[in-house]
């Protein structure tokens, strides 16, 4: 959590955020906390999973793909959840283009 806290620090800290940022954190079922605790405030956050659970709010049909169009996200974040992926790379590449 406070590694998820300095990169949003760094990267998009308070004064550049606003509510036309788009953040999507991918595997974002809060079992332990979530990194939407510690984005910054007035951001529209996205969580995306697999499942139905607390801080999900789109549930992926297909794990390498996002629903999202084309340069439509501005940050895309994810905790503990590549290494549960059987070919991470593809959705790492979905998400470059996203």
């Amino acid at each position: 959590m406070q590694n998820g806290k300095l990169f949003f620090d760094t990267y998009l800290d308070k004064a550049s955020a606003s509510s036309a940022t788009v953040v999507v954190e991918i595997g974002a079922q809060d079992v332990n906390g979530s990194l939407r605790e510690v984005s910054p405030p007035g951001v529209q956050y996205i969580g995306v999973d697999f499942v139905v659970g607390k801080g999900v709010d789109v549930v992926l049909t297909d794990p390498y793909r996002l629903p999202f169009e084309s340069e439509s996200l501005d940050v895309v974040v994810t905790s503990s959840c590549l290494e549960h992926s059987e070919m991470f790379w593809l959705s790492f590449t979905n998400v470059c283009g996203c």
